[in-house]
């Protein structure tokens, strides 16, 4: 199995992310990185492996206090817990910044939206493979089990639901799985105009 980046943002994203997810949700992101990854790699895309892992490890933090942002779909708390995570190393530049914010954001749309990058699509591919089973067919079988053996599911499926159904407070966070852009406001990502 692929090895993990392993770089100094890494290493403290893996100890924020350890520390706010329970076990099941953790390997949840754990195995859509490592499945977008071998999608990646069969599709032969260009892409930051470190990015592609950043936004897997974060994708769901949102729906854990404190990272939630109340009346807001989880995924809008999660793409806002990376980006100040991210402020904090001034070398990532501020469009790359929303670049990931974006791949968090539409994650959970029915399909994966290419059009705004490719880390955008491989985490909504990865998500959606382990979720859902969606392209299960584009990994081979032996690596789908090295990634199940080392990242178990467990209880994933009902745990997930039961978070899911638990950040519905209200009609946004319900429609802004589906639209985001209705729901982030204006200052949701960085002003690339300065």
């Amino acid at each position: 199995m692929k090895k993990v980046p392993d770089t100094p943002i890494i290493n403290e994203a893996f100890n924020i992310v350890k520390a706010a997810l329970s076990d099941n949700i953790f390997n949840h992101s754990m195995r859509t990185y490592l499945y977008a990854n071998e999608f990646a790699i069969n599709r032969k895309s260009v892409y930051s492996e470190e990015e592609l892992l950043l936004v897997a490890l974060f994708h769901d933090i949102g729906f854990y206090a404190p990272y939630q942002i109340k009346g807001k779909p989880f995924q809008i708390g999660s793409s806002n817990s990376l980006k100040e995570f991210l402020l904090t190393y001034k070398q990532i530049k501020p469009e790359r910044i929303n670049a990931m914010m974006e791949a968090i954001d539409y994650h959970f749309q029915f399909r994966p939206s290419w059009d705004k990058g490719e880390i955008v699509g491989l985490l909504q591919v990865g998500a959606h493979l382990d979720v859902m089973g969606t392209k299960v067919k584009s990994i081979e079988k032996d690596k789908r089990h090295q990634i199940l053996k080392e990242y178990p599911k467990n209880y994933f499926f009902f745990e997930f639901n039961s978070c899911l159904i638990k950040s519905f407070t209200n009609f946004d966070s319900v429609r802004g799985l589906i639209n985001p852009e209705h729901c982030c406001g204006t200052n949701h990502y960085l002003n690339l105009n300065l």
